[in-house]
């Protein structure tokens, strides 16, 4: 069943763990070739030093890979022509109050025929080094000139050991924020004419990426695709720490996949209904009320153990430190992902401490019986890179002087097992009440859509829920299910949604440019889930919250056709 080859693809994947101004009619003229020498003396910026590395032009329907890529190792196929170009920058302006700057970035930059005077940043994954080429091969299918960072090094997304105070603030923002600059004056001298719009999408920690970098300079992107953020890595990193603290240190406490997979058929049995409709997506987490006592036994083939219950119940559970509030535990329908964080041993006491043991407490000796909740004081206290972005007032990107207001449309997975979705609502209500607004008037620029069934920024769990929107990723990691080990075929083409390209219907970056470009709000996206042959399996309306999907009542459920917003 195609839904059971996506939990094993999703575990297998993320073990590893310009100034806005009309669109005009006239295209631009490329006034530069494919070639390294195109961008020599383009950068003149206090301290910056830029570096071609490389520059070489690919055929429609050509390949990509980049050699020692340790982040992002994949090929990518079925490319439109474009350049692709790697950067090298150094920054000094820092120095010496911070270690100076040192990063990379890459660049898709399609014919000039096919560019449509906008330009897309992509953002990183998980703790990864390395350029996103992958992500990055979305953006010139729709005509972006497509920019993406390697967040200042080269590592495995589950490696956090490359942490140096460099390394640290570059991976924070001034890495993402320095390609933003850079890369846009590149661009406008490769086709010899301004960008009219600037474009962000990101997931995971590329979605933090976008939040943090609008904070700190709200002219970067005039519309943001932001999907499950993990804004919050100093309080996300201990909470798991806790976790898995708390696992290894209770007797007969620990969870096995197997077993999360049981709680998570319990959580469906008990909870899928209880959102008013039996349809194997539970669309209301937050209103189910469980109860965990009907798989207590001490028949451990079908039931689990006390404390092994208080484990789940741990993972469900908010997080606080002398009465203080840090971080939001899991959803339920989130269980069968939760095995990325907390089913091996290996993670258990490495991945899940890497954190205090290289970025907090820089000793490789840490272990996990070390830990203890002066880890999120200290996280709070260092706060590493400034990676979180918490500064919800972000009233300077609603109001810009001298142009439009930028757009924000932000969506999170009500399955995610790796970030919980209770954090970017939570995000949400902080940016209104930072803004002394409501969620009528911050509709008008910044939107957030909940999406049930969804784990983390792509795929579903078991019971298939629509997931497919054209969110940053799902194209692509569609064409890379043949590298996943599950006997699945690459599929699309390698942007927007199947069947449905660049349709604002169905996909949200075309959704976003409307919005931002004809004032159009995005009032709804319908996603899609997929048959094992890939056809259409059901579709589903996303809606901004508060609103969410409701069925109309008669009607094919499986069809977004009989739902509404309301």
């Amino acid at each position: 069943m195609f839904a059971v080859f996506l939990v094993a693809v999703l575990l297998r994947l993320w073990s590893g763990i310009a100034d806005a101004s009309p669109l005009g009619e006239n295209q631009p003229r490329q006034a530069l070739r494919c070639l390294a020498s195109s961008f020599t003396g383009v950068v003149a910026l206090p301290g910056v030093t830029v570096t071609v590395e490389r520059a070489v032009s690919i055929a429609e329907g050509g390949t990509y890979r980049e050699a020692g890529n340790l982040g992002f190792p994949q090929t990518i196929d079925v490319l439109p022509a474009l350049c692709a170009v790697t950067v090298r920058v150094t920054n000094t302006s820092d120095f010496p109050t911070k270690s100076v700057s040192s990063y990379r970035f890459g660049m898709f930059l399609p014919t000039a025929a096919r560019w449509n005077s906008k330009i897309l940043t992509v953002g990183g994954a998980s703790f990864a080094g390395g350029i996103n080429w992958p992500n990055m091969g979305e953006g010139p299918h729709y005509g972006f000139a497509t920019i993406s960072t390697d967040n200042g090094h080269n590592s495995a997304g589950s490696d956090l050991s490359w942490a140096t105070d460099a390394r640290l603030w570059d991976f924070g923002y001034r890495a993402l924020h320095g390609s933003v600059v850079v890369g846009k004056l590149l661009v406008a001298r490769y086709y010899g004419n301004p960008i009219r719009y600037s474009y962000y999408t990101g997931c995971s920690t590329g979605g933090r990426q976008g939040l943090k970098e609008i904070q700190y300079d709200a002219n970067s992107f005039d519309g943001a695709l932001i999907g499950a953020a993990a804004w919050d890595t100093q309080h996300l990193m201990p909470w798991i720490s806790k976790i898995a603290y708390q696992q290894l240190s209770t007797a007969n406490g620990k969870l096995t996949q197997t077993q999360m997979s049981l709680i998570a058929t319990e959580v469906l049995r008990q909870c899928d209904a209880q959102d008013g409709l039996a349809d194997n997506i539970i669309s209301q987490p937050e209103q189910c009320n469980f109860d965990i006592s009907t798989i207590v036994c001490p028949d451990l083939t079908r039931c689990i153990t006390p404390q092994q219950a208080q484990t789940a119940q741990q993972i469900w559970g908010d997080y606080y430190v002398n009465g203080a509030f840090k971080y939001h535990g899991f959803g339920k329908s989130s269980e069968d992902q939760w095995g990325v964080y907390f089913a091996q041993d290996r993670d258990l006491t490495g991945f899940d401490f890497d954190y205090e043991r290289y970025w907090i407490y820089n000793n490789t000796r840490y272990t996990w019986q070390n830990f203890t909740d002066d880890a999120v004081l200290q996280s709070e206290r260092i706060n590493p890179g400034q990676a979180t972005a918490n500064k919800f007032d972000i009233s300077g990107y609603r109001t810009r002087p001298g142009k439009k207001g930028g757009k924000i449309l932000m969506y999170h997975g009500l399955a995610d097992g790796l970030i919980s979705p209770r954090t970017s609502l939570y995000y949400y209500n902080q940016t209104i009440a930072a803004l002394s607004s409501d969620v009528a008037s911050t509709r008008s620029w910044f939107r957030y859509f909940e999406v049930p069934g969804m784990q983390h920024c792509f795929f579903s769990n078991r019971y298939n829920a629509p997931w497919d929107f054209g969110a940053p990723g799902q194209a692509s990691i569609m064409r890379l299910l043949p590298t996943l080990g599950v006997g699945l075929p690459a599929v699309g083409e390698g942007w927007s949604v199947p069947g449905h390209l660049n349709d604002s219907n169905y996909d949200a970056l075309a959704a976003l440019q409307l919005w931002v470009e004809n004032d159009k709000p995005v009032d709804k996206i319908i996603a899609t889930a997929f048959n094992a042959d890939f056809s259409t399996f059901r579709t589903r309306p996303l809606c901004p919250y508060p609103q969410r999907a409701v069925y109309n009542g008669s009607g094919n459920v499986n069809d977004a056709a009989n739902w509404r917003c309301a």
